[in-house]
């Protein structure tokens, strides 16, 4: 064995220091000076070398062998003792598998107990993100569980392959579509039907940036939240169903506002949220010379910002044909408790701006249908755990994940968001980041594009104490004999040897440098904070005799009970000042 070779072999920790020990007792053994206890001599030198040698051989010298042939790794990364053991198929059955550790090949299964702590991926964009999440969505769908995936980097295939992997499970009729970018293919969905005012006002918030920092901007925020607030409240009063195009045409007509107040005069003159309408549109009521109550519409928007121009890209185009619905197919709440697959495709490549709010009104419309499943007894609550899976998250993180991540698991529901780096969390708060970072019990690391989160998923994963085993050889030759002596014959001598020291200094379990050269299809899980996997993800594939099989993806669509709405839009002519009125039209024109 080279002496490079033996250079890889890091000899530490108390099993090798005893490996070590019984070796050098079986040599020390070897002394004439134990000749008068021959038998039991023989009987320890072969004990304690075999036993010495064997871990040595085992656990150094056969790691660097399956480390090169079992599963390709680049480094020698040591996995720890199996979370669930590779033959316990009882434990199996209630976890999900992640991948193979590349040094001994063994299954890393995680049980739904420790998913409910959550899972935080983070890795460069084609690493093997997105292959390890439809590999673990694929084991949820087959266990007979729920999962919502948010897809924020969508292509033309993975609507197929969804569909094909529900109908391998025989549950296509559980999958729900929501497509805002080919309304073709994708059931209706109105994230702001369903909630009390507040819960809907704070879903609408999401739209707007963060203004912590900002006194003038958090003000302002705080305004448009209670006009929000009063609007929704006041429309849930009429018992009408209101959709994005309704509000964004309350938002900037002010004829639209006092018809609404009208309906709330007629049928719900004494209620306390008719008060709190009025109350609040006297703000911004002015009377003309001639008698007539007129908004200032002007003065609204100064207070409600760009919201209303956010409605209105929601509530038009293909946005619109999905989301302005008063029979939504897709309930979050209901999905959750049916274990339903919903699909949400994120148009991002197209429409980037309106895809990444749109994200953030899922977020908000899952934040509140958490919050009611948590109230549930917990008999009805997700069987197996419902599972998130936020796929490049960072487009469409908010102020409002915390809470989440605290509060799901006691309503089993798991999220697994993955970001490119960790700085999609600390763009929205430092506070965010930590909090998000605390809160997700497995941590897995694909190859990391940036050195910043390199060194962030390196000191996650923490450090250790570490002996660092250095060899050296030294070689000499001397001669001696006098100046002027004329004999050939002088004293010469050679001398070699090696020097063997070792000394213990704390290293990174995993250097930064690793985890941004790892290749794709490898990562690091960190689970704990104590156990450590170098893992290798499959891929997963159904045969092209099974594709073929599956035909094109068939969505499932319901018939609904007919809801009254608003429908400002239908009778636009209304709301609109500059209509040429035609109800007469003169003959002779």
């Amino acid at each position: 064995m080279r002496i490079e070779t033996i250079r890889k072999i890091t000899l530490a920790g108390p099993f090798d220091a005893i490996a070590v020990l019984l070796i050098a007792m079986s040599i020390v053994l070897t002394s004439p000076f134990f000749h008068y206890h021959e038998p039991y001599r023989r009987l320890l030198i072969i004990t304690f070398s075999g036993i010495g040698a064997w871990w040595i051989f085992n656990e150094r010298l056969m790691f660097l062998l399956r480390e090169k042939f079992l599963l390709k790794s680049k480094y020698l990364i040591k996995s720890s003792e199996l979370v669930i053991a590779e033959h316990d198929k009882t434990a199996q059955q209630n976890a999900l598998l992640f991948g193979y550790t590349a040094d001994e090949g063994k299954p890393v299964y995680i049980s739904y107990d420790f998913l409910m702590r959550h899972v935080w991926i983070l890795g460069q964009s084609g690493v093997g993100k997105t292959v390890l999440g439809t590999n673990l969505m694929f084991q949820q769908i087959v266990k007979g569980g729920g999962l919502l995936f948010i897809d924020g980097k969508m292509n033309g295939d993975d609507l197929q392959t969804m569909y094909q992997i529900c109908k391998w499970a025989g549950r296509e009729q559980d999958l729900l579509v929501i497509n805002p970018g080919k309304p073709e293919l994708s059931n209706s969905y109105n994230p702001i039907l369903y909630g009390d005012a507040d819960e809907v006002a704070s879903r609408l918030l999401s739209l707007i940036p963060s203004s912590e920092d900002s006194p003038g901007a958090d003000f302002y925020r705080q305004s448009t939240k209670q006009a929000i607030t009063t609007l929704i409240a006041a429309l849930q009063e009429t018992g009408l169903a209101y959709n994005f195009m309704d509000l964004s045409i309350l938002l900037l007509n002010g004829k639209a506002l006092l018809y609404v107040e009208s309906l709330l005069v007629r049928d719900k003159p004494d209620s306390p949220i008719t008060n709190q309408y009025r109350l609040f549109l006297d703000r911004y009521k002015t009377v003309s010379n001639k008698g007539v109550t007129t908004i200032d519409v002007d003065r609204l928007k100064d207070i409600l910002g760009g919201m209303a121009g956010r409605l209105y890209d929601f509530g038009t185009g293909t946005f619109g044909e999905v989301l302005n619905t008063y029979t939504p197919d897709v309930n979050l709440f209901e999905a959750i408790r049916a274990n339903k697959v919903i699909y949400v495709m994120l148009p991002t490549m197209g429409k980037n701006e309106q895809a990444q709010n749109f994200g953030k009104m899922v977020i908000g419309d899952l934040r509140t249908a958490l919050s009611w499943v948590q109230a549930l007894p917990e008999a009805q609550r997700p069987n197996p755990p419902f599972m998130v899976f936020a796929d490049e998250a960072g487009s469409y993180v908010s102020q409002s994940w915390p809470r989440m991540f605290e509060q799901a698991r006691s309503a089993r529901i798991w999220l697994m968001p993955a970001t490119q780096t960790q700085a999609n969390f600390e763009a929205i708060s430092k506070e965010l980041e930590q909090m998000i970072i605390g809160n997700t019990w497995t941590k897995v690391f694909f190859k990391i594009g940036t050195p910043e989160s390199a060194e962030t998923a390196a000191n996650i994963i923490g450090m250790e104490r570490k002996a660092s085993l250095t060899i050296a050889e030294n070689t000499g030759r001397s001669e001696s004999g006098q100046e002027i002596d004329s004999s050939p014959i002088k004293q010469a001598g050679d001398s070699a040897g090696i020097t063997i020291s070792q000394r213990e200094e704390e290293v990174y379990r995993v250097h930064p440098d690793q985890l941004a050269s790892l290749d794709m299809g490898q990562c690091i899980v960190s689970f704990g904070g104590d156990k450590l996997y170098n893992i290798r993800v499959p891929m997963l594939t159904l045969t092209p005799e099974f594709r073929e099989q599956c035909g094109k993806a068939q969505l499932n669509y319901f018939d609904h009970q007919a809801r009254k709405g608003l429908d400002l839009f239908k009778n636009i002519n209304r709301w609109l000042s500059d209509v040429i009125k035609n109800d007469k039209v003169d003959e002779q024109g």
